[in-house]
């Protein structure tokens, strides 16, 4: 079974340019051809003889593909030139890298100790709470 339904001049065999003529010459070779059935074959013949919906027909397929003699050559200018140009930055110097030693990364990642084993660390003096933070307050007498 084929995945799309045949246009009329598949089915009758005939060119898109062909004329009432033609299309009904083209009806007793498509029968005893048998790779349509005679609905489909009278279908077709009915529909292309039928100027308007014949134009219908036209309008909804695209257009076979023309062959083009010379592809290689008409083709020459674009393939010339690489077809994709990268352009990668730079590496900086290698002076500017930074060095991590192993040990220090293995700190940055460690997993932290479990809550509650160890005692909090000590806060430092300069974070400590002081009198120099708090708003002047007055004290009623």
């Amino acid at each position: 079974m084929p995945l799309h339904e045949p246009s009329p001049y598949e089915v009758l065999g005939v060119p898109i340019t062909a004329g009432a003529r033609e299309i009904n010459l083209a009806v007793s070779p498509a029968l005893r051809a048998g790779r349509y059935t005679r609905q489909q074959i009278q279908d077709a013949a009915g529909l292309l003889r039928h100027p308007d919906r014949r134009l219908e027909v036209d309008l909804q397929q695209p257009l076979p593909p023309e062959p083009v003699d010379h592809a290689a050559e008409l083709l020459a200018p674009a393939l010339a030139e690489p077809l994709l140009v990268v352009d990668r930055p730079r590496l900086p110097p290698a002076d500017s890298f930074l060095a991590l030693h192993r040990a220090e990364l293995a700190a940055e990642f460690a997993e932290p100790a479990p809550a509650g084993t160890d005692p909090e660390p000590p806060i430092p003096a300069r974070f400590a709470a002081d009198l120099s933070v708090l708003p002047q307050i007055e004290v009623p007498e």
